[in-house]
Formats: structure tokens, sequence, C-alpha cells
């Protein structure tokens, strides 16, 4: 099964959405990373990545946000956007700093609005 399930959205502009099918480890990280540059040198520049069906994160995973928060927001706009973790997840984001550049909403339907 792959990790990332893509599909689109139209908000005020068009958004690509990454759902993520399982937690984000060592052994497939290198896929969401792999994923999100071919989206965005496929044209792609707003993202929400959907963690509702990700019961977790290894560090690597959050390195891999990074990197894909990095790679979108060289125009210092804010272009990934999270969307439906877990409660522990979110809290943990929030301790690790991440919550300071990229935000995070309950649902797709309200990353997408966020836009």
């Amino acid at each position: 099964m792959a990790l990332v399930k893509i599909s689109q959205a139209q908000g005020r502009v068009p958004v690509t959405v990454f759902q993520l099918q399982d937690r984000v480890n060592l052994g497939n990280y290198a896929e969401l990373e792999k994923t999100a540059k071919e989206a965005y040198d496929g044209g792609m520049r707003d993202l929400v990545i959907d963690l509702s069906q990700t019961p977790s994160l290894t560090s690597i995973g959050i390195r891999a946000l990074v990197a894909i928060y990095k790679t979108l927001s060289t125009d210092g706009g804010k272009h990934l956007k999270l969307a439906g973790p877990i409660p522990p997840m979110r809290e943990m984001f929030e301790i690790a700093g991440i919550t300071s550049s990229i935000e995070i909403y309950d649902t797709v339907a309200e990353a997408v609005a966020s836009f």
C-alpha cells in the first residue's frame, strides 16, 4: 500500500491534498519526500497533508514535514498546512515548535479554505 493518497481540492486556489495512509517512519519517509518533490516539480504550490489516518510520526517523519515546508515556502508564503492530527500528535507539534511555521487544522476542508 502506498503511503500517500493524492487528491485535489479547490478553495480560493487549487490545493493538493496528501492523505497519509500509515505512520511515517524511517522505512517510508523518503516516499513522502519524493512524492512531494515530484508534485512540486509538476506545479503544485499549495499542499494540505491529511494526518487523520496517521497514528504517529517518528522524528524522521517530522523532518520530512519540515523538508516539505522548506521546499514550498521559498517565497516566504505558508504553502503547507496540516489537517486532522490526533491530539497527542498535535501536542508533539506544539512542543517541537512546528506550529510556529506550519498551521494545523482539524479538517482538510478548513485547511483548504485557509489558503
